[in-house]
């Protein structure tokens, strides 16, 4: 059996063979491959610094099949939220191992983007685990120390330092290693390190990557990144980057307003971008405004010291906080008239237990919280996301319920009461934003539920024909009439 017709070309772009690539690349293929061809003859536009026309590009390329390859570019050139629908999909449909490492780290990367960080540092581990490495290593890395996890930051330098360290590894993976190195020594208070090593990044930095490490080299080139700053702008040319530059301008120059500007589209397409600056401006920094705020929420999680967190990963105070007693907040917080003992007890254990009950509303008591017997009930109830939600769908916000649904209602559990109000929850905001029907909507509806083929099939039929979504719409709905066998 012969080689794949696009595999030389692919092996050439691995290499960092752009122009042999291209060259293999004008050859017209048929079907799938056709499409397969212009999807990587976008990304070759795309290292060339013209991301419209990769774009453009992929998107076409994905409209005439959705492959695997297909929807691994429409991903990378999508903004973030569509992009890591569109890699999940295509890391679901593919079975070869290095591709599926290729996957997970584009995932990783996007989900870095919109703030997703233990989801995905969870992809980087599994691009890393199946042998991607070294850029799985330097992502994981990255990710470890935004989402603060282990291991420490000592330990991270001596995982990253050697990589960055190769004058062999110029570009790529050895810029990243560089810049992150950067990162690494200024929270260890190197400050002359930290500037040396992104000196060295952007000495081989490709020119279109220049606007991208603009926020961090205002912070530590101070007033010697004005020809920086220059040579960046000429390679802004997309939205999200010109936003990117505008936030560095605005800072090397003190101007509130300049930053407050460049906010909106950062928040939505280039969060995690504009989180480096914030990581190299220090905590906090009044010109970040908003930003500043965000920032805090993903490079430092802290909540209020009484919030509870309870739709995806429980959190109090924002600490992790065990599943039964979650479990046991959560039920209190929904009743607030209180429950009697026996029929609390049977929401939580499906039986009678009180003796475990009484030990878990111990539990709760010790972190703070008052509550009350016979019934029993919080006399302060905590703010949460779950009460906010609440009172969102009641009054007919679909987009701030939408916006604080970041995932199901203490998805782990099995305790009858909160399985039932999970599955209440999740109807009742279905129904109303098919109700409502409108696009948006039902794209962060789909979004957050994932497998719901109702709601992928309601966003196909709202989709207009131009919208980029189109493609990965119809790639989920086919892929899960199959599965359902509809």
């Amino acid at each position: 059996m012969g080689e794949p017709p696009l595999a030389p070309a692919l092996r050439l772009l691995e290499e960092g063979k752009d122009r042999e690539a291209e060259a293999l690349l004008l050859t017209p293929q048929k079907g799938p491959l056709e499409a397969e061809r212009l999807a990587l003859l976008g990304f070759v536009e795309a290292r060339k610094g013209n991301l419209r026309a990769y774009r453009a590009l992929a998107l076409e390329a994905a409209r005439r099949a959705q492959t695997p390859l297909t929807l691994y570019h429409l991903g990378l050139a999508l903004p973030p939220r569509a992009g890591a629908l569109a890699l999940e999909e295509a890391l679901r449909r593919t079975e070869d191992p290095r591709a599926q490492a290729r996957l997970a780290l584009a995932l990783a990367r996007a989900l870095r983007r919109l703030g997703r960080l233990r989801e995905a540092l969870d992809y980087a581990a599994l691009a890393h685990a199946r042998g991607f490495t070294p850029s799985a290593l330097l992502e994981w890395a990255w990710l470890s120390l935004l989402a603060a996890e282990e291991p420490s930051l000592p330990d991270l330098l001596r995982q990253v330092e050697p990589l960055s360290l190769r004058e062999s590894a110029r570009g790529g993976t050895g810029l990243y290693a560089r810049l992150l190195m950067a990162h690494l020594r200024l929270l260890q208070g190197e400050e002359p390190t930290a500037r040396a090593y992104l000196r060295k990044a952007l000495e081989e930095a490709p020119l279109p990557a220049l606007p991208y490490l603009a926020p961090a080299g205002v912070r530590l080139l101070g007033k010697e990144a004005l020809p920086f700053l220059q040579a960046a702008r000429p390679w802004a040319k997309e939205p999200p980057v010109q936003a990117l530059l505008a936030l560095a301008q605005g800072l090397y120059r003190g101007d509130g307003e300049g930053v407050a500007e460049a906010l909106p589209l950062l928040l939505e397409e280039a969060a995690e971008e504009a989180m480096r600056g914030l990581l190299f401006l220090g905590r906090p920094h009044p010109l970040l405004g908003e930003l500043s705020k965000r920032g805090q929420e993903l490079l430092w999680p802290a909540s209020p010291s009484a919030h509870f967190q309870a739709l995806g990963e429980p959190r109090l105070g924002g600490k992790p906080l065990p599943l039964r007693q979650a479990e046991l907040l959560v039920l209190l917080l929904v009743r607030k008239e209180g429950w009697r003992g026996e029929a609390l007890a049977e929401a939580l254990y499906g039986e009678p237990n009180l003796g475990a009950l009484k030990a878990l509303l111990h539990r709760l008591r010790e972190k703070g919280l008052q509550l009350s017997c016979a019934p029993y009930r919080l006399e302060t109830p905590p703010p949460s996301d779950l009460s906010a939600f609440l009172r969102a769908l009641s009054r007919g916000d679909l987009e701030e319920a939408l916006a604080l649904y970041r995932g199901p209602l203490l998805p782990w559990s099995q305790a009858p009461g909160v399985e039932a109000l999970r599955l209440e929850l999740e109807e009742a905001l279905k129904q109303a934003v098919l109700a409502q029907g409108e696009v948006e909507s039902l794209f962060l509806l789909a979004e957050r539920l994932g497998e719901d083929l109702e709601v992928w099939e309601a966003l196909l039929e709202r989709l207009p024909p131009e919208d980029p979504r189109l493609p990965l719409a119809r790639a989920r709905v086919a892929r899960l009439r199959r599965e359902y066998g509809v």
